[in-house]
Parts: structure tokens; sequence; C-alpha cells
């Protein structure tokens, strides 16, 4: 009858909304906690499960997983249960050969070294070679400080840690899944050098993973029932809460936990929530002028007679003077002084 239909297509928000969600929320912290997990870089990665799961939940309650991930029982737990996108056909997960696994392997091998070279650079920084005087707070977003010559090479310098971290990072899971036998889509494709619009830089070269989730979990349900540009602004929010939320799983509890002057940065840290939400919504503006102007023939005519890697750098540019809003509190704690753990370091030996 109506009344057993319509229960039936609630139970899954139910479950979704009231309990899944919830759960993958709330773990991480627990996790942490129970484990004293201090590192941060390690706690980053406890998140990646409940990320994904979270996502793919509601990827699961609005229907749009991908094709061929509930053709079994078998697809759908292996799409589930691994934190990465696994490429799938009618046959099932795509098989890796022991060359996917060879070269992702000599891949990882080299971003490790590379990751390393650069990093040994910007430690003797403290990696942030020049002094700017913004805060780290949300109140102390100023938008003039962004423009400042040392903000901006400060933030061009995080921004390609940042991508020279993730990429590392993707060939380390690709390597992993390519010896466990299945394919599975690049993390990134080089976004800051190679992209040739804001939506190309964050829809197809940015970490491919997390813009699948975002794409299936938040776009595509809101753009059923509002225009391309709402769904857009609502994709990069629902982006910058789940960052504020990694934020609270890597610096808890010191944070909320320690008072005063006992929380002495940068091994105990205060992140500014809001100012990666902030970011985002910035990001969503630029996107949503793309929408609205990137045809004009000023920007074909750029595209199509500059080279290609200026194209990128100025398309990078656009997010630059407000990076710091999202990475300072990456920069000011000791998250990537816990990540020198996992690669070789060269290190200045004070004479």
């Amino acid at each position: 009858d109506n009344k057993s239909e319509e229960n039936f297509e609630i139970t899954p928000y139910l479950i979704g909304f009231g309990l899944l969600m919830p759960f993958c929320v709330m773990f991480p912290f627990y996790e942490v906690k129970y484990f004293n997990i201090q590192n941060k870089v390690i706690r980053f990665i406890c998140t990646l499960g409940p990320i994904t799961a979270f996502f793919r939940v509601s990827e699961a309650m609005f229907g749009f997983m991908p094709a061929h991930t509930v053709d079994s029982v078998s697809n759908t737990m292996i799409y589930i249960a691994v934190p990465v996108e696994v490429k799938f056909n009618n046959m099932g997960p795509m098989k890796s050969s022991w060359g996917d696994a060879k070269g992702n392997l000599i891949k990882f091998g080299a971003f490790m070294l590379l990751l390393g070279a650069y990093s040994s650079f910007l430690s003797d920084y403290s990696y942030e070679p020049f002094p700017t005087g913004s805060g780290s707070n949300l109140e102390d977003i100023n938008l003039g400080n962004g423009f400042s010559r040392g903000q901006l090479i400060n933030n061009a310098l995080a921004a390609i840690l940042f991508q020279l971290y993730l990429t590392t990072f993707g060939y380390g899971i690709t390597t992993l899944t390519s010896l466990g036998g299945v394919q599975q889509l690049p993390m990134m494709l080089n976004p800051i050098f190679e992209s040739k619009s804001p939506s190309d830089f964050w829809g197809r070269k940015w970490n491919l993973v997390v813009h699948g989730l975002l794409k299936r979990g938040v776009y595509k349900p809101v753009r059923t029932r509002f225009s391309r540009m709402t769904a857009s602004t609502a994709t990069f929010i629902a982006s910058g809460i789940f960052h504020e939320w990694i934020l609270a799983v890597l610096f808890s509890p010191e944070y909320n936990e320690l008072e005063g002057d006992a929380c002495i940065p940068p091994s105990c840290y205060r992140p500014g929530f809001g100012r990666s939400t902030l970011f985002f919504i910035w990001n969503a503006i630029i996107i949503a002028m793309e929408y609205l102007i990137g045809g004009a023939a000023i920007f074909q005519l750029a595209k199509r007679h500059l080279p290609s890697v200026i194209v990128s750098i100025l398309v990078s540019s656009l997010g630059l003077p407000m990076g710091h809003w999202f990475m300072n509190d990456y920069v000011r704690s000791d998250y990537f002084e816990d990540g020198q753990l996992g690669f070789p370091l060269v290190v200045r030996v004070p004479g």
C-alpha cells in the first residue's frame, strides 16, 4: 500500500543520515584517542576511510553509485571498502598487471625523492620562507595580505608541496592496489602546471578521488533539483566543511583540552576554523565566473596563443592570494614535520 511504500522510500535516508554518516564523522576522533595517535599525517590517513564512506553513503541513498559497482554484492563491497577510485567494467574490478604495479612503484619512488628534495629546501625555512605577519584565525583574514609578494610566494611554494604530497601518496596507494590485482584512477594529474581552466583544475586534475566523491555524493543530488551553479557552490561548501572536519581530527584533543599558555605551537595548535570553507567559497566564485564569462574572446584567445604552462600558472594564480586561508594550519603546525618521517630528507647541521 501507499504507506508501506512511503516507509520503504524513507528508510535508506533514516539509516544513512541517522546512523551511517554520524558514525563516519565520529569514528576518527575515537580512533586517534584510543590508539593515542600523535603523528598528524597518520591522523590524516585515519580520515580517508570515513571520508570516502560518508560520501558513498550519499551516493547510495540518491542513486549515483558508478556503473557496474552495483552489478554484484562483491563489486559493491570492493567499491565501499577501498578508499580510492577502483576501475570497474561489466566483468567487475578491472585487473591490473605486473607492469602496472612496476610502473606505479617507479613513479612512487621518483616522487618520494622529489618530495624529499623539495621538503629539504622548505623545512629549512619552517615551510614559510617569507614572514608575512598574517594571522591564522578566521578574524585575521585580510584580503589585502594575500597580494603581498611574500604571501604569494609562500602560497605558491605551499601549493606545490601539497601537490607533491598528494601525488606521492596517490602513487603509493595505486602501487598497493595494483599489487592487489585491481586498477584505480590516478589521484593527481599535475593540476598546477597542466590545467587549462579553473573547472579543469578542480574537475579533471586535482585530487580526482575526492572530486568523484563530491560529484556523486553532493553535486549530482543537488543538481537534480537546482541549477548547475547552485550545485557547484554546494559542492565547494561541502568540500570546505569536510576539510574543517579533517582539521578537527588532526588537532584534537590538543586545541580543546589544553588551555591558555599550555598549548604551544607547533606541536599543539589551534586551527583557524572557517578559513578552509571561505577558501573553497572563493573558488566556487571563480568557477561561477568561468561559467558566466569564460567563453569571452579574450580568454579563448589567451588559451590558444599563450604557452600551455603559462595558462596553467595563470589558472592556478586565481586562487593563490587566498591559499593561506586553507594552508596556514598545515604550514604553521607540525604537520609537515610529522610527514618528514616518511621520506628521505637533507637537513642542515648547525655549525
